[in-house]
């Protein structure tokens, strides 16, 4: 009777131990998904400098001055779109003021478009409340502006 007992005492460890492990699997928590939409760069920024490398300077305050408005309209994947009133950029000899839209990717790929007609390309990145832009097509817009938010 003791070996009788000793087996249903281990079939019954066993029985407790394979419940134990269904239950916690069917428990297991459903995977995260990363978050792959682009930032919402929506908001007013004032600009911080101005690079154009064609003029081999780094301008900033006051000897350049500028503000720069976005506002997010749409999201699709990875890629968001949106309205860009009043870039402003007052430097000496001259000044830039367009509206038109901007499309920011994931992948940190940034496109805008005037409403001239104009199109540049590059790139963007984020860091607190910093945006910076840098334009590296076409050949006559290469530029980095950094903003503050």
């Amino acid at each position: 009777m003791l070996i009788l007992n000793a087996g249903r005492i281990g079939l019954l460890r066993a029985a407790t131990t394979v419940t134990a492990v269904v239950l916690m699997a069917g428990c297991a928590e459903e995977p995260i998904e990363p978050d792959d939409t682009p930032p919402d760069l929506s908001g007013s920024y004032s600009l911080v400098s101005f690079y154009v490398p064609a003029a081999g300077d780094t301008l900033r305050p006051p000897a350049v001055s500028g503000t720069f408005r976005l506002e997010q309209t749409s999201v699709m994947g990875q890629e968001a779109l949106g309205t860009m009133d009043t870039l402003s950029i007052t430097f000496p000899g001259g000044s830039q003021n367009a509206k038109g839209t901007y499309t920011n990717r994931f992948d940190g790929s940034w496109e805008q478009e005037f409403l001239t007609g104009f199109q540049a390309l590059g790139t963007y990145s984020v860091q607190g409340n910093t945006l910076t832009v840098v334009v590296t097509q076409p050949a006559l817009a290469v530029s980095t502006t950094v903003w503050r938010k």
